[in-house]
Formats: C-alpha cells, structure tokens, sequence
C-alpha cells in the first residue's frame, strides 16, 4: 500500500474515532482529541465544538476545523508507529465508556413498570379517601374531593397512565416470550 492509500484509510480511522467517541458523550470525544494531540505533538484547540474534522495531510501536517497544525510526525514509519499507540489508547477509551443500551432499556421498563404500580396505588388510595370521607358523612369533604381533586387528577392520571400501560404490557409481553 502506497503512502496515499494508507493516509486516506488513517484519515477514515480518525473520523471514525471521532464519530464514535462523540456518540458517546462530548467529554468522551475530547479525550481522543487529547490523546491524539499527546501522541502526535499537536497542540490542538480542544473546546466544544458541535462538528470536528481531523485528518494528516500528505506532508504531515494535522488538519483539524480547517486549520492546520505542525505535528512531530517525520515519516510514515513514524506515523504509523505513533497511530497504532493512539489506536492502541482510544480504543481502551472507547471500549470503556461504550453504552449499554439493552440495559438501559431494560431498566427503564423495570422503572416504567413500577411507576404504573405506584400510579394504580395512589388511584385506589385516592378513590378510598372519597368512599371513607362520603360513608364517615364528611359530605363536605366528600363534595370538595367531586368537585375540586377528581377533575384535577383525572386528566394527569390518564395522560400519564396511557403511554406507561403500554410501555409496561410491551415489556411484560417480552419477558414472557424470553422465558418461554
């Protein structure tokens, strides 16, 4: 593989490193961009922009935000010797802070599960407050519950509970057919 070749496949390495890492977190990104300024002698200037592009050009030189910067590469021989360390480090980096998106998922319908749960409670809680108040012959109390808590509940329990029931008889439906 001629010089040409090998900088333009080290130049889609790093863009997708940088993808990568900025999937991750912005934090993340900024860390493989301080690696790479460590390993290659780049004094890069690493703030939080949305977009980064980062590549070598064919006389070594860094072009990063269509700016370029002076690096201690010399000669192929160094700039692959160099890139392998930097790949050697991003990708312990990237590795480490991969997400987990099963588990969160997973999680997340555990906690939608239990907050339908506690919803059903706090409805039957509420309805026991109405019974008790109208047979204890608090009618008062009983009339300002009809009047002024129900039509305030109700439409904040059922907006919330629709989406929840289905998110929680989604899940349930999944872990039946996992342990079948």
């Amino acid at each position: 593989m001629d010089k040409k070749e090998r900088l333009n496949q080290i130049n889609r390495e790093l863009k997708v490193y940088i993808n990568e890492s900025s999937f991750i977190s912005q934090k993340c990104r900024n860390k493989v961009l301080k690696m790479f300024s460590e390993e290659f002698g780049v004094s890069l200037d690493i703030d939080t922009y949305k977009n980064v592009d980062l590549s070598f050009q064919d006389d070594f030189q860094v072009l990063y935000r269509e700016d370029l910067y002076k690096s201690s590469v010399t000669s192929m021989d160094d700039l692959e010797e160099k890139y392998k360390a930097f790949q050697e480090k991003a990708d312990v980096l990237i590795r480490r802070k991969n997400v987990d998106f099963q588990g969160r998922r997973n999680m997340s319908n555990f906690i939608n599960l239990l907050m339908v749960i506690f919803i059903f409670l706090i409805m039957i809680g509420v309805f026991l407050l109405g019974v008790i108040a109208f047979l204890s012959g608090r009618y008062y109390d009983c009339l300002w519950f009809v009047v002024f808590i129900l039509p305030w509940l109700i439409p904040k329990f059922k907006s919330a509970l629709y989406g929840r029931v289905e998110q929680a008889k989604h899940y349930i439906k999944s872990l039946l057919k996992k342990v079948k």
